[in-house]
């Protein structure tokens, strides 16, 4: 393994060479601007990453992290969300990942940040994370996939689903509605909403909001992404007993578009609520782990409590 010069928390100006480092690690490039929309426009009060340099000053490993509003328990709280884990190959071994990871739950900590977290892909770091203690696994990810019907209902008459621009400061009042509803989620109001989605450097989506018929009040609100052959529901939020109306007002959207399939992420806790709409469940393409410093959650206070979408990662 190549020799590295000093493995350290991030510092202003290395957003060039990670970039660099992400082209050569993902073959895509990661622009300066979307860096800074995922690292800096997120609204952090600063920057939890880290970076192992070599001896000719380039940055050759990085370890990220998303800084986000959190609701735990009722209070406010802030979470991260790892993303970007990256070593150049000839640098790669157990020692560097180990340095590497540990620095920024360390960091966090230090800033009451109460949970660190992530949606890894099947080819990342996650087996030798997990082996070396640094990552714990919470749970599977489920993804929940139906084939689109239509819905004669009541849920057709009695409520209306239409397109909803990010700004709509309606969805301010609708996750103050909700936010007791999670022991555990990411803030999903519209600053949220509009850095996350309307924001975003990659992807389109779409916000549809639902209300009663003759109501103006939001009761619930889908982020859409449309693919070739699906439409991902990548983001929803309901207020109580509003989950049903949604989903089949989604579908029956879909539905006259011309969408012929649906899918989206969910946790186990919400499998069987799921079932009722009519989906079906699998394994999705990721899990949930934690990281494992002593003075973040726990396992048992994340699993089957962690409200989580599609809309948590970062590469959908």
């Amino acid at each position: 393994m190549a020799h590295i010069h000093e493995i350290r928390l991030y510092r202003p100006g290395d957003e060039a060479g990670i970039t660099r480092l992400f082209r050569e690690v993902y073959g895509r490039e990661m622009s300066l601007e979307e860096w800074r929309w995922k690292y800096i426009e997120s609204y952090p009060k600063k920057i939890y990453a880290a970076v192992a340099v070599n001896e000719e000053g380039c940055i050759i490993g990085h370890y990220g992290s998303v800084c986000l509003p959190f609701i735990y328990r009722g209070m406010p709280a802030r979470g991260l969300a790892i993303c970007d884990v990256m070593i150049q190959p000839k640098y790669r071994g157990i020692g560097t990942l180990k340095r590497l990871s540990s620095l920024v739950p360390a960091e966090a900590v230090k800033d009451g940040i109460i949970l660190g977290y992530g949606f890894p892909s099947r080819n990342t770091l996650l087996k030798p994370a997990l082996s070396l203690g640094i990552y714990e696994k919470i749970e599977d990810v489920l993804e929940a996939s139906k084939t689109v019907s239509f819905d004669n209902d009541l849920a057709r008459y009695m409520f209306k689903f239409f397109p909803l621009d990010f700004s709509d400061e309606r969805t301010d009042h609708l996750w103050q509605a909700c936010r007791m509803n999670f022991p555990l989620a990411v803030v999903r109001d519209r600053s949220y909403l509009l850095w996350r989605y309307a924001h975003h450097k990659l992807f389109r989506y779409e916000l549809w909001g639902l209300t009663r018929r003759l109501g103006r009040n939001l009761k619930g609100i889908a982020v859409l992404r449309r693919e070739e052959h699906r439409v991902l529901i990548v983001d929803f939020l309901f207020r109580r007993g509003f989950m049903g109306p949604l989903f089949r007002k989604i579908e029956n959207s879909l539905y006259h578009s011309g969408g012929k399939n649906m899918a989206l992420w969910t946790s186990p806790s919400l499998e069987k609520k799921l079932g009722k709409y009519g989906f079906s469940t699998g394994p999705g393409e990721t899990c949930i782990p934690r990281t494992t410093h002593e003075l973040t959650l726990t396992k048992a206070e994340i699993e089957g409590k962690f409200f989580y979408t599609m809309g948590d990662t970062d590469f959908l």
